[in-house]
């Protein structure tokens, strides 16, 4: 959220120390939802809240977050920062002869169409957040990728948050999920996609960045 005020170019790639779960602010409103809230607390696993909308997002050292920041080129839409997020992933995980599409995921945490999937299962969400400004819109976009999968006590309270904050929706299923490090292989380690996705985002932007100047 801070990147967004600076209203410049950036690429950030990181990681919590802390496992934790992250929600919409608007879903602490339900009592049910707070309720679990408190559990997960007294389990060791804090939840979050953040600005946008969407559903549960386990954080922690299995999970690594791309979010790339910039000013919104003239008729850039919603789904142009989705392709650029997701094909920066897609690019990365190419490097490492894995293939991927874009698309929903029954079952998986935070579902939609930009989810990131390798073998049909969810590796990644995506999310993006707006803001305006005098110059144009300041764009935020983000993904979330499962490095690892989270831990039995991490996956029941994000299951258990799931059914509170969305009442006779299908639940979760690990198996709908996929980590980083079960689809790479036992002869590939999984430290060196950091840097390979930094690139890929960074060419990417910086292409994007480089035909709006040319337009301009």
């Amino acid at each position: 959220m801070a990147l967004l005020q600076q209203e410049r170019p950036v690429v950030l790639l990181w990681s919590s120390e802390t496992p934790s779960l992250v929600l919409p602010a608007t879903l602490m409103r339900s009592p049910q939802v707070q309720d679990v809230a408190v559990q997960a607390k007294r389990a060791g696993i804090p939840v979050v809240t953040r600005r946008s909308g969407g559903g549960i997002v386990p954080q922690g050292p299995g999970t690594l977050n791309l979010a790339l920041v910039f000013p919104a080129p003239p008729g850039f839409q919603l789904e142009d920062g989705y392709r650029l997020i997701c094909h920066s992933l897609a690019e990365a995980l190419t490097r490492f002869d894995i293939r991927s599409t874009t698309g929903a995921r029954e079952h998986s945490f935070c579902d939609g169409s930009w989810n990131v999937l390798v073998q049909g299962r969810k590796l990644a969400g995506t999310a993006q957040r707006w803001r305006s400004t005098g110059a144009g819109p300041i764009v935020l976009a983000h993904a979330a990728i499962l490095v690892s999968r989270p831990d039995a006590a991490h996956w029941t309270m994000m299951e258990q948050l799931h059914r509170a904050a969305f009442p006779g929706s299908a639940g979760l299923r690990a198996g709908a999920h996929v980590a980083l490090t079960e689809v790479m292989g036992a002869r590939t380690r999984p430290e060196g996609f950091p840097g390979a996705l930094a690139r890929a985002a960074e060419d990417r932007l910086s292409s994007l960045m480089s035909r709006e100047s040319m337009a301009a």
